[in-house]
């Protein structure tokens, strides 16, 4: 154990094991990475130095979690980044690096599930693609199916490859959140746009195409007037999404908000939670109940029947 290592190397060589040998997405490496970076910037003020292994200390961290409390973060992010700093330390015990994991000595946030802010119904999730169909963008149309049948995130979404379609199931082997892979059903109708979209459209995209070949591109204008082309990252969906939901007047309008909307048209119309659960890939599903939470329309329609009931009792 080296004291004095310091940890922006670290934390970068973390983040190459995170990707490269457990599988993660870019999009997760990328959260591992600002969620370190924060503690890094964390001690580089407190202490007027780089950040070294010798700070990963118990006292060190509760002094960074209380600066947060004092910034009045919300206790979610509090404790997604204490975790993620625990799994570094953990990682780093492992390689000799760190003696034990100092987190391990530390209280964690309480967990708070808390209903999403924005449920989308069926129509709304329809008009995204009847807005990109009007402009008749196939890629578009492509992204937002999928994300309407499936409630996938944006990430796996982007990551998709040609060798993930199957056209009698839908698509197989799609990396998701944690690095697993996962098996979606979607309609074959879908399935058959798709199939479409990357015989006819995506060759003029891109050229010659292979199992791996991305199935989402991203094209825009370079230097000198050269456009660039280079495979759809989550964050490009995210502004699509943003884009769309203005054209339809729901500016504020997200990927995941889809998810949520996909979840719930499914619980409404089959009432299993463990089917919306195995739909959404939930590890628990404990995290899949908060759908179960009735909404504020639901629980109206659930007490119309007292309206007869009041009208003849009011009436005499």
């Amino acid at each position: 154990m080296n004291p004095q290592q310091l940890l922006v190397d670290l934390v970068e060589q973390f983040c190459t094991y995170q990707r490269k040998q457990r599988g993660k997405t870019e999009g997760g490496v990328t959260t591992y990475r600002w969620n370190l970076d924060q503690f890094l910037i964390f001690v580089r003020k407190h202490e007027g130095r780089p950040a070294r292994v010798g700070d990963l200390t118990r006292e060190t961290i509760q002094a960074w979690m209380d600066r947060m409390a004092e910034t009045d973060l919300a206790l979610g992010t509090m404790r997604v980044r204490q975790s993620t700093l625990s799994s570094l330390c953990t990682w780093l015990v492992k390689r000799e690096t760190l003696a034990d994991n100092p987190v391990a000595r530390l209280d964690r946030p309480r967990y708070e599930r808390t209903p999403p802010r924005q449920v989308p119904g069926p129509e709304l999730m329809d008009a995204l693609i009847e807005a990109a169909k009007r402009r008749k963008r196939p890629r578009d149309i492509a992204i937002f199916l999928i994300l309407r049948y499936t409630g996938m995130r944006r990430e796996s979404v982007a990551s998709l490859r040609v060798r993930h379609l199957d056209r009698d199931w839908g698509l197989r082997g799609v990396y998701t959140k944690g690095g697993k892979t996962r098996d979606i059903p979607l309609p074959s109708v879908v399935m058959k746009f798709l199939q479409t979209y990357i015989e006819r459209v995506l060759p003029r995209e891109v050229g010659a195409i292979t199992a791996d070949t991305p199935i989402f591109w991203s094209r825009w204008p370079g230097r000198r007037g050269v456009r660039r082309l280079e495979p759809l990252h989550g964050k490009n969906i995210w502004r699509l999404c943003k884009t769309y939901g203005r054209q339809i007047g729901v500016p504020e309008l997200k990927p995941h908000d889809l998810r949520h909307g996909v979840a719930m048209e499914m619980l409404e119309q089959h009432h299993d939670v463990e089917q919306v659960r195995a739909l959404l890939g939930h590890t628990r599903v404990d995290t899949t109940q908060i759908y179960a939470t009735i909404r504020p329309a639901q629980l109206k329609r659930a007490v119309s029947f007292y309206e007869d009931k009041a009208s003849r009792m009011l009436s005499d």
